[in-house]
């Protein structure tokens, strides 16, 4: 074989690599917004986006934008206190909360007796069986995640703006 052809058979592979490795574009990841101590929770409140316990899995919704005052919220203090609304009436629980997120309900959070308590519907029950199970509190950028150990419960709340109040 003439010394042209072999030079050839080299010089092509390495300019079409040289090529195609300028076509191909490598996505850096999106940065993740940061992690935030686990009590910065409670300086805000939290509208419910997501939940996920087992089968049951509620996203948000046209409907939910509509009626963002009947959604489920979470609202906590440095006390130990939580409270809120289930999307019909209001409850109100201790917990503890550590540095690195563990949570523990030393007093589950119950539909709390003011006025006339109305009857729950399925979301704000099944709300409510999943806020016992949670055992991590994390917040990442402006979204609140309560989950169980085993991740097969999950709340997710997006934190509400004084804009929405």
């Amino acid at each position: 074989m003439p010394r042209s052809h072999l030079r050839l058979q080299l010089v092509v592979p390495a300019v079409l690599s040289l090529l195609f490795s300028g076509c191909m574009s490598f996505r850096e990841p999106s940065p993740q917004p940061p992690k935030q101590p686990a009590w910065s929770a409670c300086e805000h409140d939290w509208i419910l986006s997501n939940l996920r316990d087992g089968e049951n899995t509620y996203e948000y919704t046209l409907l939910w934008k509509k009626f963002w005052r009947e959604r489920p919220f979470f609202t906590c203090d440095r006390f130990g206190y939580v409270r809120g609304n289930g999307g019909i009436n209001p409850y109100l629980g201790r917990f503890s909360l550590e540095s690195s997120g563990e949570l523990s309900w030393p007093r589950s959070p119950i539909i709390s007796r003011v006025g006339n308590r109305r009857p729950s519907d399925e979301l704000e029950a099944d709300y409510l069986k999943a806020l016992r199970k949670t055992r991590f509190l994390e917040v990442v950028g402006d979204k609140l995640i309560l989950s169980s150990n085993d991740k097969s419960t999950r709340l997710e709340f997006n934190r509400v703006d004084d804009i929405m109040r």
